[in-house]
């Protein structure tokens, strides 16, 4: 390859890995105005009905944004893009300068530049896990609260204080927004919109509908807890009786990726002779198309409701 060329790419590479590290440590020791705002959701709208942009690079970025914000994780999405960029050109540099491929460099900095996503969709479902596991203690202290006598707005800031991390700072969220004269239906919402799990969809639309009917919210509160800890007692059993068939689901999912990526690495011949005959590539995409319709059959029979 020609040198120049090469040049660039080298400097690319370390511009955008300064760079991802600079905003990472802008966003890690930058100090903040309030230290409980830890998570900028600023830009994500209050409800799922708000007006979004239509085209697929608005759905894209927003998608992108909401998963950064859910892992709980504090940095921003253009650090971590950047981060990923940088990623992307080490693991792509590295292997080009193994092999002196371009194909092959060109395939590992793909590669590189998606390898954080399950990392961070790890990250938000385990965040999530967590809020769903918090919700039974945080229903049971709203429901102590007001039947000591406070008020549903003392309640949810008494569970945003004593409350325990992640789900605690949405409810200081909520505690502002309610300060600031926000009504109760539209910060349901907006935290309904924050924390996607089935338990706060029913927590929201409850409060929202005894803000405008009445009725014993604390002894509402305290069904509530006992049906959202059957839920947690049936997803931990759901869980354990279909884990062997997820670890086949994985099993299944990259075993053919890292044979085919070991043999396009290490046995280019092989790979280039079943690329250029037809049979070879029909063959090709059918077993990926197999493969895609077996794991969306595992995903379906494995799915839960969240």
């Amino acid at each position: 390859m020609d040198p120049s060329i090469i040049m660039t790419l080298t400097f690319v590479g370390i511009a955008a890995t300064v760079a991802g590290g600079g905003l990472l440590l802008r966003d890690l020791f930058t100090p903040r105005v309030d230290p409980s705002a830890r998570l900028k959701l600023k830009r994500l709208p209050l409800d799922r009905s708000a007006h979004r942009a239509s085209g697929a690079a608005p759905s894209l970025d927003e998608r992108f944004e909401r998963l950064i914000v859910e892992t709980g994780i504090d940095v921003g999405p253009w650090t971590t893009l950047g981060l990923m960029v940088a990623c992307a050109l080490a693991l792509g540099g590295l292997l080009f300068l193994w092999n002196d491929d371009p194909l092959v460099g060109g395939v590992g900095a793909a590669v590189g530049l998606i390898l954080p996503l399950p990392y961070l969709m790890y990250r938000r479902e385990r965040r999530l896990r967590a809020m769903r596991e918090q919700m039974p203690r945080i229903l049971d202290l709203l429901a102590r609260a007001l039947h000591a006598g406070e008020s549903l707005d003392q309640a949810v800031d008494l569970a945003g204080r004593e409350g325990g991390e992640p789900l605690a700072l949405e409810f200081r969220r909520c505690a502002r927004h309610l300060e600031m004269g926000l009504a109760l239906p539209a910060t349901m919402r907006s935290l309904m919109a924050r924390v996607q799990i089935m338990e706060m969809r029913i927590f929201g639309t409850t409060l929202a509908v005894h803000r405008q009917t009445g009725g014993n919210l604390a002894k509402t509160l305290e069904r509530m807890s006992a049906v959202v800890r059957d839920r947690i007692a049936y997803r931990r059993q759901l869980r354990s009786v279909t884990a062997a068939g997820r670890f086949a689901a994985m099993l299944i999912a990259s075993a053919g990726p890292l044979l085919f990526l070991f043999m396009f690495t290490f046995q280019r011949l092989y790979v280039a002779k079943m690329l250029s005959s037809p049979i070879g590539q029909g063959l090709l995409v059918l077993a990926v198309t197999l493969e895609l319709v077996g794991l969306v059959w595992l995903w379906r029979l494995l799915k839960h409701e969240n």
